[in-house]
């Protein structure tokens, strides 16, 4: 094998899981922080190499933000109707990211899931 390939090879096996991030869309699985179930989609764009914006569709409402990987986490920080709000995702290999939010002054966690369109 070509030593180049193999320099290729290595770095895509010992890639992160964050490596699977990429752009575009994402169709959403989500829980509120009531429990109650709830779908929608996101879109991810790319701002900088580890730099995203991100745009939410989900139950009539949009919401928008950035975001940032930290430490292999996509961390966002997001508006939603007026109230600010916070998400942690974690890139699975696969494409799918899995993370909790939190939103407005009573908090609570919810739970989602974005599934590559």
């Amino acid at each position: 094998m070509p030593r180049i390939a193999l320099i290729a090879l290595c770095l895509t096996l010992s890639a992160p899981a964050a490596w699977a991030q990429r752009a575009g869309a994402y169709a959403v699985d989500g829980r509120s922080a009531s429990g109650e179930a709830y779908a929608g989609a996101v879109n991810l764009s790319p701002t900088g190499p580890q730099t995203w914006r991100v745009v939410w569709r989900v139950g009539g409402e949009t919401a928008r933000g950035i975001g940032m990987m930290a430490r292999g986490v996509l961390v966002i920080g997001y508006v939603m109707n007026g109230e600010t709000g916070v998400a942690a995702f974690e890139p699975h290999s696969d494409g799918r990211l899995v993370g909790r939010w939190t939103q407005g002054r009573e908090g609570g966690l919810g739970s989602e899931v974005w599934l590559p369109r």
